[in-house]
């Protein structure tokens, strides 16, 4: 109280006794890009003052003490010195004289006190100017009673406040967001400018093109043009912009009246990056009570459409602000494994923020990656600024559907602050976008409300207590339609008591254009013995996800509302909330709160930054089933869901792994007989190709890449590709072919395995071969180099069938076996030169839907056609050897190929059998005969065979949604686990190694079984 009545004293004491030369100046200071310093009318502004000690005297006095009066109609609202110049504290504040005083920290024998001759020093007030006027004024100044001055010997510093620059007072406020905020070089992002009117007229305002903060050119293409914004309304500007380089930018956007007569202080748009490993980094709390936990989110997008990135990482974000910042978590992931063109991964860290109340934090965060072996470093870009605060209001609802009405909106007011808060005033948000209903603001408790027409103020005896909060309702009967997501402000004044400065707070709410963000991509889970874990790729507009879960089959059949936040446990139509998280890089979670036995549908929901939930559709609007189950005896050991029919045979990496695919994605699981909780899980996410993958793929070495293997696989679009198997990155993809459908499996030859003439032919080339299934265009046969996908040769001769099934490469004579449909040639078995593609032989067999095979016993080549018979070819003469009729009137026969067993085969029928054929060779015959025939209670997909410790048994997948087990000698069927309900069950593969069956099923789960059952 003392230091305060000696500088009042201070401020009435004549200039008298001490020389003239000791003088001071004070001025304001433009913010960057402007020429003059501005404030905005009825908006809490910063005004920046610089002063200078411009004495001539050579004495050792200092100006350490200065202070400020504003003029007549500004609200103080506070300051605090420069970041640049901490040494000086907010000495007093009287908030109705409009005086700040700063007193240096430092005292009278420290060295640095205060500011010598030709030192300056700048600060920072928070001031609310006057609204009086329908255009700027521009000769504001600091009035009578602004003084400087040595504390310690008690020298007066001269100064005439009337010849200080001027700064100026305006009428318009503009803020300004980019979307999007990543974005390659040339490529488009939307500046959305809204502008609102703080005087007492309407304004016609104009929008300039917008500039560049950095070296990045920004190139307007479009701009709206003039908008009539009337008092206290907002007009909303868009403008599309081109930026021409790569590098971080922001837009700088001057709003004015289109006569010129006002200006609103120049506004810079949150940073954007350009180029092709791009990031955004956001905060999901701008406005922190000390010791506040708060998260920063670095969004990271591939915009490139053929590079991808690897090991993709980011570094240690920097904290720039007086703030402190303590880690508390992250960054989570550490990195990700690859990043696919147009491809976007998030990272998140969690602080705890501490510091004075105005102190602020802010990070900048970059982001490192790997391009074709070569480091890749990210632009360093820069979040939103926080501060350290005393008082914030959080709203109801941060994003609002403009088809609403009727909505009654609460503004909650939290105080940690020195003293209850004892008025509460709501200014009017855009008048044109928010109409108030009739029954407008509510009045509770001992709070007694007022309305006028800047807005509307509650009053209360009490107040909201230090460390409390109290919520404020008013009812908006509709708002107005934007083109575009568009966040508005919505500003408070809170008054602690006559004496004391108004403190101003605001948030934001977003008016929706759409009624939904993106989906989640890429969902899958595992179930095992009592928990489900989905895995989910979040989209680039991603803040949240939200998790639904139903029992039984049917999908959950309630969305979430946009806006509306939900808890774990919260109920939904027929399902409940099992997860939930908000500004977050989740993209996995485990429920626990299952029981063994019992079906889960599964809907994921991403939320944005809005909370405008997507549409939960993915895999498809049915879900993603789920049943975990016991590790016992006929129960799967685990079951991997991707959602759309999984049927397709597994690969099998013994002892690793599984591969696989759906649709037109492949994916891997990986084989732990140790961890439980890892046995089943993703070796990768799914590598989505082109088009449908209609069959299995060989999994194999490749030359010079030891200890790797190698997918080989093609689609239904007729790109062939590669893909490493232990990533899932493509080594390459083939576009170029104009192949047209593959829906054959694709075959290998492989120089490490190679004949003589191979390696003649081919010293350093490994073969990769696809055929085609073209109903129209003609079918083909192509060999390409399976290490870079150029072509080797092609076999097109004009009357190739379709080629559905798998062709044969024999190695010990370089033939390749091309089994085709009929219609286009009778001659359906085609055999090639593997090395050339030349073709040596022609066979009509029939109609040849099902791969051909090679039995290591007999040496035969083994045809299985549609019309019930199969086929036994020489490998030497490409003649038949024997033909077996399995079924004589029944087209088609068989439901997948003949496996080769023994001398002979077994085989799955159209009319719901299994049966062997085996050489008796006490007939003499050489031709394999009926052994056993063996009902099954549905179609079977296809078989698979296990010899273990010399008993051999049969593993049949059936449309009874069960796996069927017989023995090989004698058909007797004894055992069989049911993988789900009624329904198709694909053909089962076996790992010998660990003992496991792996099975998909038509409802898009993939099952690990022990064998034998």
């Amino acid at each position: 109280m003392n230091v305060r009545i000696l500088a009042l004293v201070a401020v009435l004491l004549p200039a008298v006794g001490f020389s003239q030369a000791n003088s001071w100046s004070v001025s304001p200071i433009p913010a960057a890009g402007e020429t003059v310093a501005r404030v905005v009318m009825e908006d809490a502004s910063d005004l920046v003052l610089e002063v200078t000690n411009t004495s001539t005297n050579t004495s050792d006095s200092r100006v350490s003490e200065v202070s400020f009066v504003l003029p007549t109609g500004y609200q103080l609202l506070g300051g605090l010195p420069a970041e640049e110049n901490p040494n000086w504290k907010v000495e007093y504040i009287d908030a109705n004289e409009r005086r700040i005083t700063f007193q240096s920290t430092l005292g009278c024998v420290d060295a640095g006190r205060g500011l010598a001759r030709n030192e300056s020093a700048r600060f920072v007030l928070s001031v609310v100017a006057p609204s009086n006027r329908a255009t700027d004024s521009t000769t504001e100044r600091l009035v009578g009673g602004t003084y400087a001055r040595d504390q310690c010997d008690g020298r007066s510093y001269s100064y005439n406040v009337n010849n200080m620059t001027p700064w100026t007072r305006g009428i318009l406020a503009a803020s300004v967001t980019l979307s999007p905020r990543v974005l390659a070089v040339n490529g488009t992002t939307v500046a959305r400018v809204v502008v609102e009117n703080r005087g007492t007229g309407s304004a016609t305002v104009a929008v300039d093109n917008p500039a560049s903060t950095s070296s990045v050119p920004l190139t307007t293409v479009n701009k709206d043009g003039n908008k009539a914004v009337a008092v206290r309304a907002a007009g909303v500007f868009v403008a599309t912009l081109r930026p021409t380089a790569a590098g971080a930018v922001a837009a700088r956007v001057r709003a004015r009246t289109s006569n010129n007569a006002s200006n609103a202080p120049l506004t810079d748009s949150p940073v954007t990056d350009v180029g092709n490993l791009v990031a955004a980094p956001d905060m999901d709390i701008v406005d922190a009570f000390a010791g506040d936990q708060v998260t920063l989110r670095l969004t990271v997008l591939n915009t490139s459409t053929t590079n991808t990135y690897t090991q993709v990482r980011p570094r240690t974000p920097v904290l720039l602000g007086r703030a402190t910042a303590s880690l508390v978590a992250g960054p989570s992931p550490e990195s990700v494994a690859q990043l696919a063109p147009g491809a976007s991964a998030q990272f998140t860290w969690r602080y705890q923020v501490s510091g004075t109340p105005g102190a602020s934090y802010q990070f900048q965060a970059q982001v490192d990656g790997t391009l074709n072996g070569s480091a890749v470093a990210g632009d360093a870009v820069t979040a939103r600024k926080g501060r350290i605060v005393e008082h914030r209001v959080r709203l109801s609802q941060e994003t609002m559907s403009t088809a609403a009405t009727g909505v009654t909106v609460a503004y909650t007011v939290q105080n940690r602050g020195t003293l209850p808060i004892y008025e509460v005033k709501l200014f009017r948000p855009a008048v044109n976008y928010f109409a108030v209903a009739a029954s407008g603001p509510q009045a509770f408790g001992d709070w007694i409300v007022y309305t006028d027409a800047a807005g509307y103020l509650w009053e209360s005896g009490t107040g909201i207590p230090v460390g409390g909060e109290a919520t404020f309702r008013i009812t908006y009967s509709g708002f107005t339609a934007v083109t575009a997501d568009t966040a508005f402000r919505h500003r408070l004044e809170l008054n602690q008591g006559w004496n004391d400065p108004r403190i101003r707070v605001e948030a934001t709410m977003t008016l929706l254009s759409v009624a939904a963000s993106p989906d989640v991509g890429r969902l899958t889970g595992v179930a095992r013995d009592g928990s489900v874990t989905l895995t989910w790729d979040n989209p680039f507009n991603h803040g949240g996800t939200l998790v639904l879960r139903a029992e039984g089959t049917s999908p959950p059949n309630t969305a979430p509302t946009s806006g509306v936040r939900y808890a774990v446990g919260d109920v939904l139509g027929n399902a409940t909330v099992a997860y939930v998280d908000e500004f977050s890089s989740a993209s996995s979670m485990t429920d626990t709160a299952v029981t063994n036995g019992t079906t889960y549908t599964y809907r994921v929901f991403n939320a944005d930054d809005q909370l405008r939930y997507g549409p939960g559709n993915q895999p498809t609007s049915q879900g993603l089933l789920a049943t975990p189950r016991a590790r016992v005896a006929g129960n799967p050991l685990w079951c991997y869901s991707v959602g759309l029919d999984a049927t397709l045979q597994p690969v099998t990496e013994l002892g690793v792994g599984i591969f696989s695919s759906f649709n037109d994605s492949v994916v891997a699981t990986r084989t732990n007989t140790t961890n439980p909780s890892e046995d089943g899980a993703e070796r990768f996410r799914p590598v989505k190709m082109a088009g449908k993958i209609a069959t299995r793929f060989p999994v194999v070495p490749l030359l010079g890449r030891p200890g790797q293997q190698w997918i080989v696989v093609g689609d239904q679009t007729g790109v062939p590709a590669v893909l490493n198997a232990a990533t899932g990155e493509f080594l390459w993809r083939n576009t170029t072919l104009g192949l047209g459908n593959i829906s054959s499996f694709p075959v290998t030859q492989l120089l490490d395995y190679a004949n003589p003439e191979y390696r003649t032919t081919y010293s350093n080339v490994d073969l990769a071969i696809f055929a085609t299934r073209n109903t129209s265009a003609q079918n083909q046969v192509v060999a390409l180099n399976a290490a870079t996908g150029a072509l080797i040769w092609r076999y097109r001769p004009g009357d190739l069938g379709m080629v559905s099934g798998g062709m044969l490469v024999d190695y010990t004579t370089n033939r390749l076996y091309v089994p085709t449909r009929s219609g286009t040639s009778a001659a359906t078995l085609r055999v090639l030169n593997s090395l050339t593609g030349a073709e040596v032989a022609r066979l009509s067999l029939g109609d040849l839907e099902f791969g051909v095979v090679r039995n290591a016993t007999s040496n035969q080549i083994l045809v299985t056609a549609n019309d019930g018979k199969v086929h036994g070819v020489n490998p030497t003469t490409f003649t038949t050897a024997w033909t077996v009729t399995v079924r004589s009137n029944m087209v088609p026969a068989f439901t997948q190929f003949a496996r080769p067993q023994g001398r002979g085969f077994v085989v799955p029928t159209e009319d719901n059998k299994v049966e062997r054929y085996e050489v008796v060779e006490a007939h003499g015959t050489g031709v394999p005969e009926l052994l056993w025939s063996k009902p099954i209670a549905a179609r079977p997909a296809g078989l698979f065979t296990l010899n273990l410790n010399g008993v051999v048994r049969v593993y049949v997948g059936a449309a009874d949604g069960k796996v069927h087990q017989f023995e090989l000698e004698t058909g007797t069927e004894t055992g069989q686990v049911t993988v789900g309900s009624a329904q198709k069950i694909g053909v089962p593969t076996i790992d010998h190694t660990v003992g496991r069956l792996h099975v998909g099923t038509e409802d898009g789960r993939i099952c690990a079984f022990p064998v034998p059952f």
